[in-house]
């Protein structure tokens, strides 16, 4: 995963909270690169990350099982 760029955070939208109440929001770019974002309870953006096409798959079955593990 590589570190995203804040300027995306506000795209994203907001998929789940976390059990300290803080949201995963996800985005996909225009050319289909998945990011996630992690906003605290302010929803200011505390993380932002982004996978390159290969990994889309993982991306999307890691943020399923962090939904299943930490909602």
């Amino acid at each position: 995963m590589t570190q995203a760029h804040s300027r995306d955070f506000n795209r994203a939208v907001p998929k789940f909270d976390l059990c300290d109440g803080s949201v995963v929001k996800t985005w996909g770019n225009p050319v289909g690169v998945d990011h996630v974002f992690i906003a605290d309870k302010s929803g200011n953006m505390i993380f932002g990350g982004f996978v390159g096409w290969i990994h889309s798959d993982g991306f999307h079955q890691t943020i399923a099982q962090i939904q299943k593990d930490f909602t």
